[in-house]
């Protein structure tokens, strides 16, 4: 086995520990090797946060979001006003704020495949649906939604979308059921 001899200087502190570990490990050099390859295996167990994960961490210091329990939730959604609460999410530009805090930039800023990756980051993080995905179809992109709140939760997310990609500048067309939302989004 080839070995390097190194020299360098540590504090007081670090010199007292490696003294201790040296007597419980033999040598300093045992101890200096162990520590190294603790650090290389700790660092590999340490997973990157997904970006779902890191948005959570945003929305916790915004202080913008409430949990509240799934039925509640379509009790909610059933019993509502829709034409309110969709003049409140318009008024509030609640989506166009959501996507901005991800990737803290205006929306202005956003190309339209980061405007679409934090709407589905952000529909998927809400736990509002049970599926969010897209396509890209070549002349625009295909959002798919599930979900189990009804035709007036369809009809409240559809308004709201489109009045985000028509205040972003692009169109946006939708077909809605009870349980499924479909959104054409034009590429220019």
């Amino acid at each position: 086995m080839k070995t390097h001899r190194i020299s360098t200087t540590i504090s007081q502190k670090h010199w007292e520990l490696l003294k201790k570990h040296a007597e419980k490990y033999e040598t300093q050099q045992k101890t200096l090797e162990l520590a190294l390859e603790n650090l290389e295996n700790n660092s590999r167990k340490i997973p990157e946060l997904t970006p779902e994960e890191k948005y959570w961490m945003r929305l916790k210091r915004a202080k913008s979001a409430v949990i509240i329990e799934k039925n509640a939730f379509k009790f909610l959604i059933e019993t509502t006003d829709v034409e309110l609460l969709s003049e409140l999410f318009s008024r509030d530009k609640t989506i166009e704020y959501t996507i901005e805090l991800y990737f803290q930039k205006s929306l202005e800023e956003c190309s339209l495949i980061e405007v679409i990756d934090g709407l589905v980051i952000n529909l998927k993080i809400t736990n509002w649906f049970d599926t969010v995905d897209y396509i890209n179809n070549g002349d625009g992109y295909k959002l798919i939604m599930t979900h189990i709140f009804g035709f007036t939760f369809s009809k409240l997310i559809r308004t709201s979308i489109e009045n985000m990609f028509k205040n972003y500048g692009v169109k946006a067309d939708s077909i809605v059921s009870v349980k499924t939302i479909f959104i054409r989004i034009s590429k220019n």
